[in-house]
């Protein structure tokens, strides 16, 4: 195998495909990448068994074939060489290392065979749709924070996608809090109701691949058990996870009794100060309402406490409830809109928040006893 590509190009294709790769695995070549050269192509493969990556390109090819070598060794080799140079790699004869040049540089990395590497086999794709790349990144983005992580009910440690004719719902839960943003279009078909969970793994992963500011249309293939999705150059394949998601709508208030408006940043600030003398543990924050007026209140086991006020329109009788107050920050932080309204039903019910500017989004947080 021996081919020239321009430093930037590779570094653009390890960076694509390296998310895919385990940092510390059982299995040493699933550190590696897998670069395969044929047909005029270079085309770099990782996965860790549940997501696989790859990424090509057409490059001036010396000699075909294929080697796996250390995807973050490799990956940080080419970043360190000179921009704009050209780099030469190549197999020794005894095809046992990988050989990259670039300039006065010279490196050496160690090996394994390319026949080892566990590529998915092709996978029955049995339906398709296609999005824009920025409302399927918003998607992914205002609900992935919420996944559990590593949670006993495996199902949770991933991100709902239900897909029915003209609508698409994203929901992730940790059982504390749950996340949902709905995207409505028509020109969304299927021929039936899929839902499917995308593990928190490969959800983080391919939100980072695509970008809010592109309007490029994107597919989504999806099969019994997998999702792939291609965008340019790169291609995204993940497992999904087998089980049965939590009702969410069930989680949504129907109804609410209380409901007030917040300046957005400014709740957002009040909540940053007022956590910083919560208890690091719980992270727990009470919430007064009173005739015009929100109290904001924490303290911790050193006997230290904070309290801050923001005028509201509100008016009725004294009402209390506390919230851990992380939770609410992150929602608050995922909103857009300078006016977000706050949804209360009693002390002991879940609380919503959503935004008139962030069509589509709602977010429920449970209170916490305090």
């Amino acid at each position: 195998m021996k081919f020239t590509v321009a430093r930037d190009i590779l570094v653009e294709l390890l960076t694509n495909v390296v998310g895919a790769v385990e940092k510390k695995h059982t299995s040493k070549i699933l550190e590696n990448v897998l670069l395969n050269v044929s047909s005029g192509k270079l085309r770099l493969v990782a996965t860790d068994l549940e997501i696989e990556l790859s990424s090509s390109i057409e490059i001036q090819v010396e000699k075909e074939g294929a080697i796996t070598a250390p995807a973050r060794k490799l990956l940080d080799i080419t970043k360190a060489l000179p921009t704009d140079s050209f780099i030469n790699v190549e197999l020794d004869e005894e095809n046992t290392r990988l050989l990259i040049k670039g300039g006065r540089s010279r490196f050496e990395l160690a090996t394994l065979p390319a026949e080892d590497f566990p590529e998915l086999d092709e996978i029955p794709l049995n339906s398709s749709l296609t999005l824009k790349e920025s409302e399927f990144k918003r998607l992914l983005d205002k609900t992935s924070f919420c996944m559990a992580n590593q949670d006993v009910r495996y199902y949770l440690n991933g991100l709902l996608m239900d897909i029915t004719n003209g609508q698409i719902n994203t929901v992730s839960t940790d059982g504390h809090r749950l996340a949902l943003c709905e995207l409505n279009d028509e020109s969304i078909s299927v021929a039936e109701r899929s839902s499917i969970i995308v593990p928190r793994k490969g959800a983080l992963e391919l939100s980072r691949l695509l970008e809010s500011s592109s309007d490029v249309p994107v597919t989504i293939q999806l099969s019994g058990n997998h999702i792939r999705v291609e965008k340019d150059n790169i291609r995204f394949t993940s497992k999904l996870i087998d089980g049965k998601y939590p009702d969410y709508q069930a989680a949504v208030p129907a109804t609410t009794n209380i409901t007030i408006q917040l300046d957005r940043l400014i709740f957002r600030d009040t909540l940053a100060r007022v956590a910083i003398l919560s208890n690091e543990k719980f992270r727990g924050i009470r919430l007064r309402l009173s005739d015009g007026m929100m109290t904001l209140m924490s303290n911790n086991p050193e006997q230290e406490s904070a309290e801050e006020e923001i005028d509201i329109n509100y008016s009725g009788e004294v009402f209390e409830i506390g919230f851990n107050v992380s939770y609410v920050l992150e929602a608050v932080n995922h909103m857009e809109g300078e006016m977000i309204d706050f949804n209360f039903t009693s002390s002991a019910a879940s609380a919503l928040l959503s935004s008139n500017d962030d069509m589509g989004v709602r977010y429920i947080v449970m209170p916490v006893r305090l």
